[in-house]
């Protein structure tokens, strides 16, 4: 993914990668531990790791801050880096 970033020459745009429904998390078979999510966040070379459930509220303000110091690494003295928005993926 990040690889996809680079080629386009857009190596600056910080890369947050989230994992949801953490109240789904169930010991056993199948389950994917916050380590793995690390893991494959360094694999693709994100930025930032975090993980959230919307339905209980656990960690989502964390999550919330995190967004926020990731989208701050975009900006410089005169604002924006680029002329473009935000992107969704």
């Amino acid at each position: 993914m990040r690889g996809e970033f680079a080629q386009r020459g857009t190596e600056d745009i910080p890369v947050m990668l989230l994992g949801l429904k953490r109240d789904l998390r169930v010991e056993g078979e199948g389950m994917i531990y916050p380590q793995e999510g690390h893991r494959v966040a360094q694999e693709i070379r994100c930025d930032r790791y975090a993980e959230c459930s919307a339905v209980t509220g656990e960690l989502m303000n964390q999550v919330f801050e995190d967004i926020a110091k990731v989208a701050a690494k975009t900006t410089t003295e005169d604002g924006a880096l680029s002329q473009g928005g935000c992107s969704v993926m």
